[in-house]
C-alpha cells in the first residue's frame, strides 16, 4: 500500500554494487529499513546524496506491516542542506547524532513530538551561524527526556553539587561508586539541563570540560540502555574540536 511520510536517514549499508539498505526514522512508521536500488549506478534515479547521515526526506513508500525491508516508490530531499555536508564540524556532529539515534531508536511506533524535535534540530544544525561545539552535549542531555531517563533537576546548589550518574540525581554525598560528577562539571551539566539546545552555545567550556562531559553522558547512556556500547564516531568528533 502506497503511503507518504517524511524520514530522517540514520544509517546505510551496502547491499550490492549499486544498491543499499537504509535505516530511516519515519514520521508515520517509526524506524524502518528500505531497499534503495541502483543508487550508485550512472543513471541512478535516486541520488546517493539523498542518503547521507541525517538527510531529511519526503518519501512515497510501499508499506507492509509484515515486511522487514520496505520499498520506495519516490523520494526527494525535504530540506536542502547548505552547510552540514561541507562543514567538517557539522558533518562530524551529524555522524555522531545519527549513531546515537540508531542505538536508541528501536520502536516502529510513530511519535510525532519526538520526530518533530529531531527534524527541527537537524535544520538548526545546518543553518545556525552560532558555534556548534556544544550541540553534542546538549543533544545527549535533551534526548534523554524523550527516551526516558532525563536527569532530575532536584535543586542543584553548592551543597548538593555531585551528580550521580547511576541514579540520575544531584546529591550532597559522594556515592560508593566512581560514576559521578563534581564541581565544576556538575555545575556545567546543570546549566545544560536548564538551557535549550539553540542557546547551548552560550555555555562556556574549554576543550577538556567538553570532552569530560561528553564521556560522562555517554557513560550515563550505557548505564541506562542495555547493550549501548561505545561510540565509534566520538573520536572523530573530539579530534575536530581540539
Amino acid at each position: 500500500m502506497l503511503q507518504n511520510t517524511q524520514g530522517i536517514v540514520l544509517k546505510t549499508v551496502k547491499y550490492s554494487e549499486t544498491s543499499l539498505i537504509a535505516k530511516v526514522y519515519t514520521e508515520q512508521f517509526g524506524i524502518q529499513s528500505y531497499m534503495v536500488n541502483s543508487v550508485r549506478s550512472i543513471n541512478a534515479r535516486q541520488k546517493a546524496a539523498h542518503w547521507q547521515s541525517l538527510s531529511l526526506l519526503d518519501m512515497v513508500v510501499y508499506h507492509r506491516q509484515s515486511k522487514n525491508i520496505q520499498h520506495i516508490k519516490e523520494v526527494k530531499l525535504a530540506f536542502l542542506f547548505t552547510q552540514l555536508p561541507f562543514d567538517a564540524h557539522k558533518r562530524s556532529i551529524a555522524l555522531f547524532l545519527a549513531e546515537i539515534l540508531y542505538k536508541t531508536l528501536q520502536e516502529e511506533t510513530p511519535n510525532a513530538t519526538q520526530f518533530g524535535f529531531l527534524w527541527e534540530l537537524i535544520r538548526y544544525i545546518d543553518t545556525t551561524p552560532d558555534s556548534v561545539s556544544n550541540i553534542s552535549i546538549a543533544f545527549l542531555l535533551q534526548w534523554t527526556s524523550y527516551i526516558g531517563f532525563f536527569p532530575q533537576d532536584n535543586f542543584f546548589y553548592t551543597d548538593r553539587a555531585i551528580f550521580d550518574l547511576q541514579e540520575g540525581v544531584f546529591t550532597h554525598r559522594i556515592p560508593a561508586h566512581n560514576l559521578y560528577l563534581e564541581l565544576p562539571l556538575s555545575d556545567l551539566l546543570h546549566q545544560f539541563i536548564n538551557t535549550s539546545i539553540t542557546q547551548s552555545h552560550s555555555i562556556h567550556l574549554n576543550r577538556n570540560q567538553r570532552q569530560l562531559l561528553l564521556h560522562a553522558l555517554l557513560k550515563y547512556y550505557e548505564l541506562h540502555i542495555e547493550n549501548f556500547g561505545e561510540s565509534r564516531s566520538l573520536p572523530i568528533l573530539e579530534s575536530l574540536f581540539e
